[in-house]
């Protein structure tokens, strides 16, 4: 019978001692609570080329988007995952499914450029614009092709944010759009970039036709989709040095060609936590 007492006042002891380690001292806040936050994707969430370099392999820099979101929230415990070269297919076989668990509480998603072949078509037109600076034969090249891009791209990006929603079933999931590369005015601004005065327009098409099938897929995919495209309209490719949030063909400022630079990245990561907050 002794022994069965000494257990429980063993027992009611270190209850009490659990209950005051619980409970903050006087005039004392309690911590808030941490929010997992896992970010997925692509080089312009990745921000290759922008001080200073996290992951070689990855291109990741420590001032990208995620980086710089999870520093302005309260308590966040960031997974950051993003990779250039990413795409819907990469996700799963390199492993970035694998930053999702059934408490991560945020998600930011950064995807689709390279599912249509980005880097590729801006490759090629840069090439063209150089050999016939006065036509279009980028648009007489690639027609509608582009557009069959995205609709094939389409299923692809919904098909990740259902595996979002499997594995972090209580996460706020934002689909985060690209920055505004080409000027709305489709006016060219040889040398920084090669694509002609007649491909701007082509590919300013294409751009927002992109931006456009995002915001579907997050829509119906029970994601809210970040538009980065009206505030960076004003600071594409074309703009000065310290204007533009998006490098050239030759980057003036830290970054690699035809992706965000340090501007961008913070515009991103603004938008991004604008968007968390609604």
């Amino acid at each position: 019978m002794s022994q069965t007492l000494s257990r429980a006042a063993a027992l009611l002891t270190a209850l009490a001692a659990a209950a005051l380690i619980g409970v903050p001292a006087a005039g004392a806040s309690a911590p808030p609570p941490s929010v997992r936050y896992a970010a997925l994707g692509d080089s312009a969430a990745s921000a290759p080329g922008v001080p200073d370099e996290a992951d070689a392999s990855c291109m990741r820099s420590t001032h990208n988007y995620p980086h710089l979101v999870a520093a302005r929230l309260t308590s966040a415990v960031l997974t950051d995952v993003t990779c250039a070269g990413a795409d819907t297919g990469t996700l799963a076989s390199e492993g970035q499914f694998d930053a999702l668990t059934k408490d991560t509480g945020l998600v930011t998603l950064t995807i689709g450029g390279n599912d249509v072949g980005f880097t590729g078509i801006i490759v090629k037109c840069s090439a063209l614009g150089l050999l016939d600076p006065s036509g279009k034969p980028c648009a007489n090249s690639y027609g509608s092709g582009l557009d069959d891009r995205i609709r094939a791209a389409e299923p692809k990006v919904a098909a990740a944010l259902r595996t979002i929603h499997q594995r972090s079933p209580g996460a706020r999931v934002l689909l985060v759009g690209y920055l505004n590369l080409i000027p709305d005015d489709a006016r060219t601004c040889r040398p920084r970039v090669l694509f002609t005065g007649g491909d701007m327009a082509f590919l300013n098409d294409f751009e927002n036709s992109l931006n456009a099938m995002l915001a579907r897929v997050a829509d119906a995919g029970g994601a809210d989709f970040v538009d980065n495209h009206p505030a960076s309209a004003d600071r594409d490719i074309c703009r000065d040095d310290a204007t533009r949030w998006t490098e050239g063909l030759i980057p003036t400022n830290r970054s690699i060609p035809f992706h965000p630079n340090a501007r961008g990245e913070q515009a991103m990561a603004d938008a991004v936590l604008a968007a968390a907050a609604r």
